[in-house]
């Protein structure tokens, strides 16, 4: 049976919101900073865990800190990569609103790996198993002091080897502390973000 791809504009079929940020860590100790639901709490057709980790316990105001969005999808399931190969499917989406102008900037999606589908003439692209999208958050100067509303957004459609899923969404919300000055951050989480290269 050939794989139905079902194209982008068709209606959202599943959204998870949890909650689950974490401050105040020491260096050492791993901060999850978002995470969806539990397990027992996730939808039938959610292929998707996704979870969230910052490099610093605070956000530093007029600065910018590291981020890392793990997905972990099903075994049995993938999902396309970004950018979507052939173009026209359903690419995998991050996006992170702050309600005080915090942006996300610099995501690096990985490469991904081809798989062959049988009637289609070229492969298609796929994440699946876990897959880590990094970039930045850039965090204004006025927010020193306050808390930072943040949504992370994930949009997805997961496949096995015989059907699609309709297109999905992923959303966690919570609140990060924003440090007084860039001088009151801390590093954590050395082991998700090591040394950047020269």
């Amino acid at each position: 049976m050939v794989p139905q791809r079902i194209c982008a504009c068709l209606v959202i079929a599943a959204c998870g919101v949890g909650l689950g940020w974490l401050s105040g860590a020491e260096p050492s100790r791993s901060t999850l900073v978002a995470q969806a639901d539990p397990p027992s709490a996730k939808k039938k057709d959610e292929k998707v865990k996704v979870e969230a980790h910052l490099s610093v316990d605070k956000l530093p105001p007029g600065g910018e800190c590291q981020v890392l969005i793990r997905l972990t999808v099903e075994s049995g399931w993938h999902i396309n990569t970004n950018p979507a190969k052939p173009k026209e499917f359903v690419a995998t989406e991050i996006t992170i609103i702050g309600k005080q102008g915090t942006k996300l900037a610099e995501l690096k999606y990985p490469k991904g790996k081809p798989m062959h589908i049988q009637d289609f003439d070229e492969d298609v692209w796929v994440y699946d198993g876990k897959v880590d999208v990094r970039g930045k958050l850039q965090v204004p100067a006025a927010a020193a002091g306050k808390s930072e509303d943040v949504d992370i957004i994930v949009k997805y459609q997961a496949c096995d080897d015989k059907r699609c899923l309709l297109p999905a969404t992923v959303k966690l919300t919570g609140k990060l502390p924003v440090a007084e000055s860039a001088a009151d951050v801390k590093p954590v989480n050395a082991k998700l973000f090591p040394p950047e290269s020269p």
